[in-house]
């Protein structure tokens, strides 16, 4: 049985909610699953772009962007704190913004 965690997430209406998720989870999973309102056509393959979020808070806790997504950020000129929500995993104390 995967082990269940607590976050805190700035949602994009800037509400900040504690939203649970279990470990391994990526942050789009994560979102999905709590019913956050986020597109991603792609089904979450890191292809589209379209799950875009800021990361306001902890940045610093996430690995690496994989190579689809730093395809997506060259491609889409993404800032060093904009991510694809599908390619990372859900991490504690991590506050983000939905554009």
């Amino acid at each position: 049985m995967a082990k269940k965690t607590k976050n805190s997430f700035l949602t994009l209406e800037n509400t900040e909610q504690d939203l649970c998720f279990q470990t391994g989870d990526t942050l789009l999973d994560c979102l999905v699953k709590n019913e956050i309102e986020i597109s991603h056509s792609c089904g979450g393959m890191g292809s589209c772009g379209t799950c875009r979020i800021f990361i306001i808070e902890g940045n610093e806790k996430l690995g690496l962007r994989s190579e689809e997504e730093t395809l997506r950020a060259e491609d889409l000129s993404f800032q060093d704190n904009e991510r694809l929500s599908c390619q990372i995993l859900a991490v504690s104390k991590l506050k983000i913004l939905i554009p």
